[in-house]
């Protein structure tokens, strides 16, 4: 038998290997490669008789899993690590012009930080496994796009209708290759041409209209003024508003009651999105085309009611072009060429930002001052100094416009005249994007209507309203750039894939190099070394995958240049064991087991191994009598030569199975270390000394955790329907970070989580009971070293007994505002024509701090909110539930503590759509298919925290959700 001679070729060689008890590292590594060899030849005796068992079983269990989701996991059979991937086609159910924010929680092991709602300015954050580094927390993953890296920035701006799949690679023997991939990689692909009789002609339009989520709610001027009266008395003082019941009215500019939220916003603003694909070809070319437009408007109320050149709402338009190509030149021979290009303009009040504005919405009181005053001027006040309505229709136009291009080419040369399974490939990418920005800006007065101390406005002799007058006409326009980026890669790449019977072999090593540059750089960052992935498997059940990554930075000295970054993978398909044949229930089962080591780079330590000359201002004075001062330069960080990156070691293992023709499930769970955190050592140096301590690569994390997948597809006659859910959790330790010496080991960073939320242990209030006559505290209650407390004050456990609080009593506690857990449920049907998907996403494991600007009233100039309507007093003092109302800066009760901290827990229901395909009848027949729909994005929340949603507390300009109708027609 042939397989009998493999057994005495692989039996003498293992024999003369530990005979020989052989030390040297590269010799073992030699004699495993000769066993491999070995294998393979002698096997390739039998590599033309007839397809193998394994080979059979492998294919029936392709057809077994009858689900979509269970041919996905089968056809990754050789994969040893874990990739989550969705289909662009999923996406396209979020509304959203950023393709990122359709990322929330339908990838295990990404989690998505919301940001702004504001339509063009609405990036989130992105975070693979939580995090591991305290220097590099989130948006520092590498992103691909077509086979070659980009900006982020260059995904959001992606159409849903040009993404063919996106991927979170967890796979470690994969992200080996890349070296540098410590924080995770991200991967799109595009949509491609493929083989069709005619074009595919696909048009799409999507119309709809979006509103905030939940704005803040403020107290009205009537509420306002009578509860500042309480705080002056709380303080001592004498009130403020001699009448709070003349701030009842709402059309009283003397004792005005605006409501500033709806003053300036709309209830609500159109959304819309058109695009046209084009996509088709024959065996020797393929085509795919796309136009895509979207036109999103903001929620400002009138912005241009005088002119639009003084005033304009938040507007932005997208115009994305894609065209890839393939083209089969010869028999050996084809290339690919993936050209794109966006569009976008993006149009705001100049008068201030969204998170200015909506903060001065947040804080402004209503009884402050009028929209207008009585005399028609625009009105403003001292302590408010901010009138919203003015700045929106009379400040004038910031319009930033943002062009963005990406160009590859790759080619492959079949070489199987050399030896059959060769292909040698190549490829080189550019891309680049610019911002720019076209300013018209104008200012007007602003006139204040001047009160005596009785709350009663000032008069002259005349019998007129006196006023102060804020500001001064004045204009400017400017035009220039913001930004811009560029990135050049280089790619030769040589591949190997054949089989030896029941034993198959696949290699590729890779040499690249990329420049990068932005904004005017000096030094571009430069990243070049070469790759290698070795792959090998037998009887389609046993599967070794070996990889590395020789890759160099300019980012750090001669020393470290350089660094090697290997990965091993094995994986065992068990389904395809004869003791699993025939059984009714497991139709596909491996498990998989890899290790990897990666690097980590941190652009804000870049040339760590070299000392600077800082420019602060530092200098001297010359002279005695006429003094003259002399710019100079102080000396920087000392170098560390051995600076480098930092280095995460990872261990995976995985189980994937599909049972009962309809149920997929994968699980892997992961173990993390990460070594050589950027730090500088936590010792004080005295100014004499004048120098600072290097930063040295000496921190470490721990990080653990698992994600999971489980989905159930079932048919039942015409009705189609499947339920599938996502989970991940991952969960940090800080094992050495350098800290100053403390007296107790609570105090410590090390040993808790990253960003670990700190804080004083709430007990209360201090009551009456706890002060004597003259208002001073009993003997044995508790002190604060922040203030002199006062009935009603936040009251705090003393953790080291010392009789007084101060930081010394902050301890850890809950979470961060990062989720541990990650959930995403997704359920839909197919009925005659109607479908119907759903998803939702949750998070947990998560604190967040209530905003100041929402919780602390009065104090800064801070409004009062729903928050503080049950403040304490001595007839509150057992129901309270916020402390005493004051106009005074009170240290003890703003302190960190578990008081303002959250459950940031939610559930959110993303999306929701409901469509109808239209039958192929008459004259329909003509057209392939015609869907219309209706979809919700972002429709519902629910979270544990009053008057404010829990994903961004509602500040700043508000999250979005929308309702939208659509149509899909393909020809």
């Amino acid at each position: 038998m042939e397989w009998s001679k493999s057994r005495l070729v692989i039996k003498d060689v293992f024999i003369k290997l530990i005979s020989k008890k052989m030390k040297r590292n590269h010799i073992k590594l030699s004699i495993l490669f000769l066993l491999l060899c070995n294998l393979c030849v002698v096997n390739s005796q039998v590599k033309n008789s007839k397809i193998s068992k394994a080979e059979k079983q492998l294919a029936d269990s392709t057809k077994v899993a009858r689900t979509k989701a269970g041919k996905e996991l089968v056809g990754n059979w050789k994969k040893t690590g874990a990739t989550f991937t969705i289909s662009g086609s999923e996406l396209e159910h979020m509304a959203t012009p950023n393709l990122l924010n359709a990322l929330n929680g339908r990838l295990p092991g990404l989690t998505v930080i919301s940001g702004s709602g504001e339509t063009g300015y609405d990036s989130p954050s992105l975070a693979i496994h939580g995090q591991s580094s305290w220097n590099t927390k989130t948006n520092n993953m590498l992103v691909y796009l077509d086979g070659f890296e980009v900006d982020m920035g260059a995904l959001s701006s992606l159409s849903a209708n040009e993404v063919e799949s996106v991927s979170v690679v967890s796979d470690v023997t994969e992200l080996a290759k890349y070296g540098f991939s410590g924080d995770g990689l991200i991967t799109v692909t595009t949509k491609k041409g493929k083989v069709s009789k005619k074009p595919i002609i696909s048009f799409h339009s999507r119309y709809g209209m979006q509103s905030a989520v939940e704005l803040p709610t403020v107290l009205n001027a009537y509420d306002y003024t009578r509860l500042y009266n309480q705080a002056r008395q709380n303080d001592g003082l004498p009130i403020k508003y001699a009448n709070p019941d003349l701030y009842k009215n709402s059309n009283d500019p003397i004792h005005p009651n605006v409501d500033w939220y709806n003053e300036m916003l709309k209830s609500s603003a159109p959304i819309q999105n058109y695009n046209i694909s084009f996509r088709g070809g024959s065996d020797k070319a393929q085509y795919f085309l796309i136009l895509d437009h979207v036109n999103n408007e903001g929620l400002y109320k009138n912005a241009n009611e005088i002119d639009k050149d003084y005033g304009t709402n938040a507007l932005y338009k997208k115009y994305n072009l894609r065209a890839n190509i393939a083209v089969q030149l010869s028999k050996n021979f084809s290339i690919k060429s993936e050209l794109s290009g966006k569009i976008e303009d993006r149009n705001t009040p100049a008068g201030f930002t969204a998170s200015t504005l909506f903060a001065n919405l947040l804080n402004t009181p209503s009884s402050s001052f009028p929209v207008k005053n009585p005399n028609g001027t625009w009105a403003t006040s001292s302590d408010h100094d901010f009138n919203p309505v003015e700045l929106l229709k009379q400040a004038g136009v910031y319009n930033g416009h943002t062009r963005n291009m990406q160009a590859n080419t790759t080619f492959v040369e079949k070489l199987d005249m050399l030896t059959p399974g060769l292909a040698l490939n190549g490829g080189v990418s550019f891309s680049n994007q610019y911002m720019g920005a076209y300013l018209k800006s104008f200012t007007v007065p602003t006139y204040e209507l001047t009160k005596d101390a009785n709350d009663n406005p000032i008069k002259d002799a005349s019998g007129n309203y006196v006023y102060k007058q804020h500001g001064a006409v004045a204009s400017s326009i400017s035009d220039g750039e913001v930004s811009h980026w560029n990135r050049s890669t280089y790619q030769l790449r040589l591949d190997y894939n054949r089989s030896f019977g029941l034993h198959s072999v696949s290699a590729m090593v890779q040499a690249k190099r990329q420049n990068y540059s932005y904004n005017g750089l000096v030094y571009e960052y430069r990243t070049q070394g070469i790759s290698s992935a070795v792959s090998y498997d037998y009887a389609k059940k046993y599967v070794l995958n070996v990889s590395f990554g020789y890759m160099g930075t300019d980012n750090l000295g001669d020393a470290k240049h350089y660094g090697l970054f290997p990965s091993i993978g094995a994986g065992w398909v068990i389904s395809n064991e004869e003791f699993l044949q025939e059984n009714g229930v497991i139709d596909f089962l491996k498990i998989r087991g890899s290790f990897s080591s990666t690097g980590s780079l941190d652009q804000n330590y870049r040339f760590n191994d070299k000392q600077w000359a800082v420019n602060n201002s530092a200098g001297w004075n010359v002279g005695t009598t006429s003094v003259t001062y002399k710019d100079g330069r102080s000396e920087g960080t000392i170098g560390n030569p051995n600076s480098s990156w930092e280095t995460k070691k990872s261990f995976n293992f995985g189980i994937e199975t599909v049972l009962l023709k309809h149920l997929t499930a994968m699980i892997d769970v992961f173990s993390e270390k990460r070594t050589g955190i950027i730090q500088r050592p936590n010792a004080e140096i005295p100014l004499y000394a004048g120098f600072n301590l290097p930063y040295l690569n000496t921190g470490k994390v721990s990080n653990n955790g698992f994600d999971a997948t489980l989905r159930y597809d079932g048919k039942a006659s015409d009705f189609e329907y499947y339920v599938g859910t996502n989970i991940s959790f991952a969960r940090n330790k800080i094992d050495y970070m350098s800290e100053v010496a403390q007296p107790y080991s609570y105090l410590y960073a090390t040993g808790y989580r990253i960003d670990q939320s700190r804080g004083l242990q709430c007990q209360g209030y201090y009551q009456t009971s706890d002060f004597d006559a003259s208002g001073s505290l009993n003997k044995g209650v508790v002190k604060s070293s922040y203030a002199n407390v006062k009935p009603g004050d936040l009251k705090y456990k003393d953790q080291n007994n010392d009789g007084i609080i101060n930081d010394y009593d902050k301890v850890p506690m809950k979470y961060s505002k990062l989720p541990e857990w990650t959930m995403g449920l997704n359920v839909g049907f197919k009925y005659k024509g109607f479908d119907l998907d759903a998803f939702f996403e949750g998070v947990t494991n998560r604190t967040v701090v209530m905003p100041a600007s929402y919780t602390q009233p009065f104090a800064g100039g801070n409004n009062i909110t729903p928050f503080s309507l049950n403040s304490w007093t001595p007839e509150t003092a057992s129901t309270a539930t916020s402390p005493r109302l004051t106009t005074q800066t009170n240290l003890n009760n703003t302190q960190s503590s578990d008081f303002w901290m959250k459950d940031g827990s939610f559930i959110k229901l993303r999306s929701l759509e409901v469509g109808y395909t239209v039958p192929q009848v008459g004259f329909l027949k003509k057209v392939n298919s015609i869907r219309v729909y209706a979809n919700g994005t972002n429709l519902f929340i629910w979270d544990k925290i009053n008057s404010l949603e829990a994903e961004n507390l509602s500040m700043g300009y508000p999250l979005m959700k929308s309702v939208s109708l659509g149509l899909n027609i393909v020809f």
